[in-house]
């Protein structure tokens, strides 16, 4: 969660809210916080705070969530709504999720509400991407019916002058004669059966190939009604609806159908466009090939997105298992020696782990957010050596940048060494600590800056004579990417990396 985020929190015990707040502070949530317990102060909580998210208890003795949730409902309806409460039942959860709360946490069980917090942002931006999406097809599509309309203007506008040249040439027979030599060559060549329609639906005119699946015989058609050729009701209101329309807009109008000329129920396109004030050109084509082809292909599209997504959690969870077999087997060891290169053996294996479970968990499948995955990976190694918050914290500054499965891993590694370095020897007898991890993409490279305020790096070490396996890993891995290694000893311990990925890395923004 990028920024600082604004809680409302609807809690007419303050100990239980601080407690709330505490646990987001604990997993490092930055936020700014407003507890009501009144209805009045709550809708001016809303109205002033505009809040990214609202927490609420069940029930307070002036106010509810359910009434909370309502009102909610009416002045933000698209902020995350969570209710936290040590009362709420299974059919209540139920209950409040059908009527529009986001999710629900117990307050005996607060440790899962960082989890609900981060889903509750994330599917609220994906909420409102989809949204901003929807507007801008609106929008394009809103376009598109403009130049469509201006596109069949100009098309009516030659048609008429074509009818006036061929009026003023009647004369001339033979010119005639081959202009609709031409003209029936031409109607040839066109796949499509083609029909002139009155505006009641009536055929005035039939061409199709021998082969179409509508070909019939012109005095077999001329003169019946669309609704004598077994259209569904729904298909046959539809046909008129598009010829009414094209009538009076003077606009092409396009749709789909299904018809069953033989046995089979086939798919068809018909594309409808003004000829005169009562008819009008009705131009079919057979799509049932293409819906087969385009089903089919998307039906393996999907299949390969799954087999890929099960790919990449099986790796996982198969990586998770190898770091489970490392965490029991140290438990027989004794030399604090052996249980750190277990423990930094453990942590090797989930920062590759946690690269496929990004990507199975992603929409793309190929690429990993360097934004997302380095917060998860320095917080499981914080967790993994136990460190205090309070006296050492952590900063992420990256841009849109992701890389893919071959790059990430070797990268994640990296990152993985270095700030396991620093938690281990820059802060030993130091009180309070910084790390922090700088990424930018630069001129095709990535620029990546991994640095602490500790106690520094020993002077008489350098990149030349480097001993322990992390560093010499480091080292290792940056020689992989084809990249270059800095190491800057002032004001504690800094170092500044530079790989350049073979296809581009930064996401069109």
């Amino acid at each position: 969660m990028g920024g600082e985020l604004k809680l409302l929190i609807l809690e007419d015990v303050q100990f239980d809210a601080e407690l709330m707040e505490y646990e987001l502070r604990r997993e490092g949530v930055k936020f700014l916080s407003e507890r009501v317990e009144t209805e009045e102060d709550f809708i001016k909580g809303i109205n002033n705070l505009k809040p990214d998210i609202i927490l609420v208890d069940h029930s307070l003795p002036r106010f509810d969530g359910v009434s909370a949730l309502e009102i909610a409902k009416e002045y933000s309806p698209d902020t995350p709504f969570i209710f936290v409460s040590g009362k709420i039942g299974d059919e209540f959860a139920v209950d409040v999720l059908k009527k529009g709360a986001t999710d629900y946490v117990f307050k005996n069980n607060l440790s899962k509400l960082v989890p609900a917090v981060e889903r509750a942002i994330k599917e609220r931006s994906e909420f409102m991407e989809r949204k901003k999406a929807e507007e801008e097809l609106r929008s394009t599509y809103a376009q598109m019916e403009v130049r469509i309309e201006e596109r069949t203007r100009e098309l009516s506008l030659a048609n008429q002058r074509l009818r006036a040249e061929i009026k003023e040439r009647k004369q001339v027979e033979e010119a005639l004669r081959e202009s609709e030599n031409k003209n029936r060559i031409l109607l040839e060549a066109i796949p499509d059966s083609m029909f002139i329609l009155s505006e009641n639906g009536t055929y005035h005119d039939f061409r199709s190939k021998n082969d179409d699946l509508l070909s019939i015989p012109p005095d077999e058609i001329i003169g019946k009604n669309i609704s004598n050729i077994g259209l569904s009701p729904n298909d046959l209101d539809l046909f008129f609806k598009h010829i009414t329309r094209a009538l009076k807009t003077n606009t092409l109008q396009e749709f789909e159908y299904e018809l069953s000329p033989s046995s089979e129920m086939f798919q068809f396109e018909s594309r409808i466009v003004k000829l005169n004030d009562q008819e009008v050109l009705c131009i079919v084509r057979d799509m049932t090939e293409k819906k087969q082809i385009e089903d089919k292909v998307n039906r393996s599209i999907k299949e390969k997105d799954v087999l890929l997504q099960e790919i990449h959690h099986r790796v996982k969870n198969n990586l998770q298992i190898v770091s489970s077999l490392l965490s029991l087997q140290s438990r027989y060891i004794e030399e604090t020696e052996s249980i750190e290169i277990f423990r930094d053996s453990q942590n090797r294996i989930k920062s590759m782990a946690l690269v496929h479970e990004k990507l199975y968990q992603s929409g793309d499948l190929t690429r990993i957010d360097l934004a997302e995955y380095i917060p998860d990976l320095v917080s499981d190694l914080f967790r993994s050596y136990g460190v205090n918050y309070n006296q050492v914290q952590f900063k992420v500054n990256s841009e849109n940048i992701s890389l893919d499965i071959n790059t990430a891993i070797p990268c994640g590694l990296i990152i993985n060494e270095l700030v396991t370095n620093s938690i281990k020897h820059a802060f030993q007898g130091i009180m309070k600590g910084e790390i922090i991890i700088k990424l930018k993409y630069e001129n095709e490279c990535l620029k990546m800056k991994v640095q602490d305020d500790g106690v520094g790096f020993p002077e008489e070490v350098n990149l030349n004579n480097i001993k322990t396996l992390g560093l010499q890993l480091v080292i290792s891995l940056t020689k992989q990417l084809d990249g270059s290694i800095e190491l800057i000893k002032e004001g504690g311990t800094c170092f500044n990396i530079i790989f350049k990925e073979q296809a581009s890395m930064k996401e069109d923004t």
